[in-house]
């Protein structure tokens, strides 16, 4: 009997990328990485859906089978903004989606559970994001200048990102979990940008090929 292994997460792992030509959102296929982990043993599932942060991740706990492997892929979603809000009142203070000790609680809560119902957590740290093309993004939708005048510069956007990846870190190491650090490979590659759609969020095909290829040897040997 395979390893089963359920990927819990948002759109990263869902495989969801922005097509520019079509102006719209596709999907990755994955097929060769499904049956790739298969052929060693591995029988993977996936239960991620666009825009999902940790709670999402909290209210389905009745997709984990005992003695399974749950990859956690949360915190992307968590850190990001309301950015029409923000550029409506940018001298105000504004919270993220889950702020940040809400998602550092709620995290360790989801792998405390997980834990459990008898089936093993593995996290997953933040894919990285291109901040200035994510900026870029933003400013489509909301008035840019209120923005930039809310965030104080365009990297600010990394560096929150950031501080949500070392959250999912810390609390690996605090609760004892496997942790897959892909975001120190991704960052040391030198042509990642050139993997990341439009949107500045979502790796393009080349980028979630490059994502599962690291991903695939560290499911199969877990």
């Amino acid at each position: 009997m395979g390893k089963k292994l359920l990927i819990l997460g948002d759109s990263i792992m869902k495989g969801v990328m922005y097509n520019s030509g079509r102006g719209r959102y596709t999907l990755y296929n994955d097929r060769w990485f499904i049956e790739s982990a298969h052929e060693n043993g591995v029988d993977i599932s996936k239960h991620c859906r666009m825009g999902a942060t940790v709670e999402f991740g909290l209210g389905s706990l009745s997709c984990i089978d005992r003695d399974s492997t749950v990859l956690l892929e949360f915190g992307g979603n968590d850190s990001n903004f309301d950015w029409s809000v923000i550029a409506a009142a940018p001298k105000d203070e504004h919270d993220p989606f889950t702020p940040p000790e809400q998602f550092r609680s709620m995290y360790k809560k989801l792998v405390n559970s997980i834990r459990e119902l008898g089936a093993r957590p593995v996290c997953l740290n933040l894919i990285p994001i291109d901040a200035s093309a994510f900026f870029n993004w933003i400013a489509k939708k909301a008035d840019g200048s209120k923005v930039l005048e809310w965030l104080g510069d365009e990297n600010m956007l990394y560096r929150w990102h950031e501080y949500y990846s070392r959250t999912v870190d810390e609390t690996a190491r605090e609760t004892g979990s496997q942790l897959i650090d892909l975001r120190s490979r991704l960052l040391l590659d030198r042509c990642y940008c050139s993997m990341i759609c439009e949107d500045g969020l979502h790796p393009n095909e080349k980028g979630h090929e490059l994502i599962r290829r690291l991903l695939l040897p560290e499911l199969v040997r877990g």
